[in-house]
């Protein structure tokens, strides 16, 4: 379709870069405490499990990969190329598990 974003690439679309994507991801998740639901990729435009924040921080490029791919890898793909080889199970961990490790790489990223 003319004008489809979408519709200039062959294959998968390009994947985005999240400069500092460790502080803005637990930022994003963090506050406040409801924007963190790990049950689910997305909630509503302000609540999101950790995948689906990349995505969403990512912009509409994150949801083209998203919609081209899955929630899943995409948010792997824009990690890894923001910087960081995220292991896929850290998207399958609890709020409390996942709002800590986000933390922890926040504040090692400083």
């Amino acid at each position: 379709m003319k004008g489809d974003p979408e519709s200039e690439w062959k294959g998968a679309p390009p994947i985005p870069v999240i400069e500092n994507i460790h502080k803005k991801v637990y930022e994003a998740a963090s506050i406040p405490p409801e924007a963190l639901d790990m049950s689910t990729w997305h909630t509503c435009g302000t609540t999101h499990c950790r995948g689906g924040w990349v995505v969403h921080l990512a912009g509409e490029a994150g949801y083209a990969l998203e919609r081209f791919h899955n929630t899943l890898l995409a948010a792997q793909l824009i990690y890894s190329a923001s910087g960081y080889e995220i292991n896929p199970c850290r998207f399958y961990d609890n709020n409390e598990l996942a709002l800590a490790d986000m933390k922890r790489l926040a504040e090692g990223s400083e």
